[in-house]
């Protein structure tokens, strides 16, 4: 019996919800998640433990990397990175995605973040929901977690609306930059 290959496995790049279409990154994104990052960049800096990235210069050009890097992690299923569109005006919502996986456990860590301007609508629920039923029927998972910042409300309060269980809090989990410790919740959804 030969092992398993994720390369070869056929699975969605697009999900379509209600009210979003989710599709993973392509070359030419960067300049319109660029422009999301610059809109909500002083909330993702505001957890800097858990948005490492987003401490760093923010450019057109770090975004559009992000976006073709995210399309070879798709290729070679290393890591499943979505962006999400509202249908009816095709903006840019939120990012969001699968990572920090194990193909051998299928256990599946999700997180994401949402456009300033459409945060308080639901749409990130939405989404969560869509990539946690994703991960289920078609990468066979047997538990999707997701970790948030206790200090980042906004966030936890997502994976509650998703229906995930909050299984404990880690307390000094992760450290800012300038050492302060910051505790994790950690939430989870088995079948």
């Amino acid at each position: 019996m030969s092992a398993f290959n994720p390369i070869l496995l056929d699975i969605p790049d697009h999900l379509d919800t209600e009210r979003l279409l989710l599709r993973a990154p392509r070359p030419g994104d960067g300049a319109v998640v660029h422009a999301s990052i610059a809109e909500t960049l002083a909330d993702l800096r505001a957890h800097p433990a858990s948005m490492a990235w987003a401490q760093a210069e923010q450019t057109v050009d770090s975004a559009e990397e992000y976006c073709r890097r995210s399309a070879a992690e798709w290729l070679l299923r290393t890591g499943l990175p979505f962006l999400a569109f509202e249908r009816t005006s095709g903006a840019h919502v939120a990012n969001l995605g699968i990572h920090r996986f194990s193909w051998e456990t299928r256990v599946f860590e999700i997180g994401w973040w949402c456009r300033k301007r459409f945060q308080g609508r639901g749409y990130t629920t939405e989404a969560a929901r869509a990539l946690v039923e994703f991960a289920f029927a078609h990468l066979g998972a047997r538990r999707v977690w997701c970790g948030a910042d206790d200090a980042n409300v906004k966030s936890w309060r997502v994976a509650e609306r998703a229906g995930f269980t909050h299984e404990g809090t880690l307390k000094s989990e992760r450290a800012d930059p300038d050492g302060t410790r910051r505790d994790m919740r950690v939430y989870a959804i088995t079948r």
